[in-house]
């Protein structure tokens, strides 16, 4: 079964030596923009170190600030998952009109052996 703390890490911060406290963390990214947002304490709510947050209801998952108000204000969810596959289709696209409209040089067919030496 998933759950929000599936993937989820761990963070353990000592700053006693320079006069601070242990902090102790769950810690997730961003499903949006990858940033880090981890937990406070039991009872807490998920934060971003930037101190904002927000819910998306569409991926069911904590997000960042940054994130909230775009998503409020702009363009909605936008998973990186997505946006990702998106690059990547388009790359494949441009690659593929390429190789049809005969643009690209095509594979270096020569081919050497180590030392220098061709096979022949």
């Amino acid at each position: 079964m998933r759950t929000i703390l599936t993937g989820a890490g761990y963070r353990f911060s000592d700053n006693s030596e320079s006069g601070g406290a242990k902090e102790e963390n769950d810690v997730l990214c961003c499903p949006h923009c990858q940033a880090v947002i981890y937990k406070s304490g039991p009872n807490e709510n998920w934060r971003a170190s930037d101190g904002g947050s927000g819910w998306c209801g569409r991926c069911n998952a904590p997000i960042c600030g940054t994130c909230a108000n775009r998503a409020l204000t702009e363009v909605g969810c936008t998973p990186f998952v997505e946006y990702v596959e998106k690059l990547m289709s388009d790359e494949h696209r441009r690659t593929q009109f390429r190789k049809l409209a005969g643009l690209d040089p095509g594979p270096d067919t020569s081919f050497r052996r180590f030392g220098g030496r061709t096979r022949s």
